[in-house]
């Protein structure tokens, strides 16, 4: 049987491709190794954000009082991790047969397995030959493996979704929003984490304000954070110089590396991912590589913008090269998100700009819901004052972003920003407030 198409891997990057190939009538086969969803729908992306939406919860609930309401007896309030996880595992259920029921849909097929790929138009899988067109590797990353010679349990994010009970003392072990966001969750939750960040900086990518915030805060909240220090773990035990933690688990959030398919022939590879032009072509023709395993970007929107793009290529359609505009985002308390370029960017690029900030402890909204942490920072050049970077900490940080992310794909200015009329009393008031900044008309500062 041949194909138009033979995407391997059904992640963020792989289905969406998928989805759209069938959309489009091309004769499409997914396959898959094990996850329809792949790390993000599994135990990644929602998941994760599942667990930390119940950890904030369970945070909240001990201010209840201060809201008005009486008869909540912080003292009993426990965080029950198995209640949770099902939580999650049922929104990850509920996503998955969605997935299932497009590619249905759209006569897509899908294969379970490990394919092979022998050329660009020869696939095996189960000992089947696959002909096809055009072949789309989608087959992500993981963290590296992390060895150190320890008793307690080391596990990462897949089989933590598996585990009906998580260490009370973790280890949470690298850098990035990953690590972040499950030394918040275990934060949030009453345990008693250690992050262990064995690199700088804090998070990878992000400004150095959203780097120094994250230690502020953990400093603020007396938190156990081994930074850029020497340590040893022996046993049970980590030391830090005279300082000594003991630990019953370890958490792996390190850095990502491709997960590449069985191969005769291996495309160039760039630090271990597999290399692509601005078309996500591969050095060998008609295969291509998206999402994760080409290291441009570890987001799974971007994944999926790929997915799309690839698609519209095979079809002939000449789509606008993506712009590399697009959100990084944090789901820890408060979020984080930023999109564009980053302080350190422009000066490295002797690029006149100015930064106009609010504060959310100033905006009603915030201070209504009892969430007033955090700011707004715009980075704009100083002679049209057109958006370069947006920098926000908030609760709703990830979805806010998105206001900042439109008007930088329309190459707007902070005149733009200043003149949008926002609801009021609403968080992204802050946007027109931080505008008016911009172009020297404050208006509450």
């Amino acid at each position: 049987m041949k194909y138009d198409v033979v995407i391997i891997g059904a992640g963020p990057a792989g289905y969406v491709a998928a989805i759209r190939a069938g959309q489009a009538g091309l004769k499409t086969l997914v396959i898959e190794k094990r996850y329809t969803g792949g790390m993000c729908l599994n135990w990644g992306c929602i998941p994760t954000k599942a667990l930390l939406e119940s950890a904030k919860f369970y945070h909240r609930i001990k201010s209840a009082a201060s809201f008005g309401v009486n008869g909540i007896r912080t003292e009993e309030l426990s965080f029950d991790w198995e209640q949770a996880r099902q939580r999650a595992m049922s929104i990850r259920d509920r996503l998955v047969k969605g997935i299932e029921y497009l590619w249905k849909k759209h006569a897509v097929q899908v294969i379970t397995g490990e394919a092979i790929i022998h050329s660009a138009h020869e696939v095996e899988v189960n000992r089947q030959i696959i002909n096809t067109e055009h072949v789309i590797i989608a087959t992500g990353s993981k963290p590296e493996r992390l060895t150190i010679d320890t008793k307690v349990p080391v596990f990462e994010l897949e089989g933590m979704m598996q585990m009906h009970s998580v260490p009370s003392r973790p280890l949470v072990y690298g850098n990035g929003p990953v690590a972040w966001e499950m030394f918040n969750f275990f934060s949030l939750t009453d345990s008693q984490p250690v992050w262990l960040i064995p690199r700088s900086p804090v998070l990878p990518g992000l400004d150095d304000y959203a780097n120094d915030f994250v230690l502020k805060r953990t400093r603020k909240e007396k938190q156990n954070v081994i930074y850029d220090k020497q340590w040893t773990l022996k046993g049970k035990t980590l030391s830090v110089g005279d300082s000594k933690y003991e630990i019953d688990g370890i958490v792996n959030c390190s850095l990502r590396q491709a997960v590449l398919p069985p191969m005769d022939e291996t495309p160039v590879l760039e630090e271990g991912f597999i290399k692509v032009d601005e078309d996500f072509r591969t050095s060998i023709a008609d295969i291509y590589a998206i999402g994760d395993v080409n290291g441009i970007s570890n987001l799974a929107h971007v994944a999926s913008a790929q997915g799309l793009y690839v698609i519209n290529r095979i079809l002939g359609v000449q789509p606008e090269h993506l712009t590399g505009i697009y959100p990084i985002n944090i789901y820890s308390e408060p979020e984080i998100a930023q999109v564009g370029k980053t302080e350190q960017q422009l000066k490295k690029s002797g690029i006149d700009y100015q930064v106009s900030e609010y504060n959310l402890l100033a905006n009603g909204k915030a201070l209504i819901e009892g969430n007033a942490e955090g700011v707004l920072r715009v980075l704009s050049e100083t002679k049209y004052k057109q958006v370069l970077g947006v920098l926000i900490i908030a609760p709703d940080a990830t979805d806010m972003i998105a206001e900042a992310t439109a008007i930088m794909e329309l190459e707007g200015t902070a005149y733009e920003i200043a003149h949008i009329i926002h609801a009021h009393p609403t968080v992204s008031e802050v946007f027109m407030e931080a505008g008016l900044v911009a172009i020297d008309q404050p208006l509450h500062k």
